[in-house]
């Protein structure tokens, strides 16, 4: 698990968010998956913020909700998971019907991460998906007797401004502006800068103000 740093600065005139999404892998279901701004904080003129995380991966399911005619998604359970080993979960309802993951278990294709949603009737909308450092990153819509395979990038982000807050549904193909960075463990540290002319460009990583 490795840690990773982005700093971004706002030297336009404009307020706004500094906001990081992934774009799912092109795969047989990824029409259905949807994205989400999986950190975002605000920047007003003139000022730099930090974002730091780590690369644990988890399953989570939860609701989706509107806010201000903005759709969101609240993580409601998260387990923790591993690409390469534990790797396969199932979603069901308990004895009362609430969502549950149970029998998390090695199984499902490398580098992916599987949940089997298993037979079942919920009152409400359920969404399913992957978390990076705790926070979702896409999800799909709940359906009884089916698999969905996800698979999260470690070290591959996008970061825009605008006006997105965490949890925001992202449409990554109607996104201008943003900006793909790559991170490894020998690049954990980098920097986006929103200029004067409202354009985001890498930039070396800095210390906060």
């Amino acid at each position: 698990m490795t840690d990773y740093r982005l700093t971004c600065t706002n030297s336009s005139t404009l307020h706004g968010n500094f906001a990081i999404y992934q774009v799912p892998p092109l795969t047989e279901n990824s029409a259905q998956i949807i994205g989400l701004a999986w950190m975002a904080r605000p920047a007003a003129p003139g000022t730099r913020l930090a974002f730091s995380w780590d690369t644990q991966m988890s399953f989570v399911w939860g609701e989706r909700g509107v806010y201000r005619s903005r759709s969101y998604f609240n993580a409601c359970q998260q387990v923790l998971a591993n690409p390469e080993r534990e790797n396969l979960i199932d979603l069901t309802s308990d004895a009362f019907g609430a969502p549950t993951f149970l029998n998390l278990r090695t199984g499902g294709p490398l580098g992916t991460l599987t949940i089997r949603q298993l037979s079942a009737i919920f009152d409400y909308p359920v969404h399913l998906g992957v978390a990076i450092s705790g926070a979702p990153v896409y999800t799909v819509n709940f359906n009884a007797n089916i698999s969905t395979a996800f698979i999260p990038h470690p070290n591959r982000y996008w970061v825009v401004f605008g006006g997105y807050t965490a949890g925001d549904t992202i449409d990554s193909a109607s996104v201008t502006n943003s900006l793909m960075l790559e991170f490894s463990p020998t690049t954990p540290s980098q920097g986006v800068i929103m200029g004067p002319d409202n354009i985001l460009r890498p930039a070396p990583a800095m210390p906060l103000l």
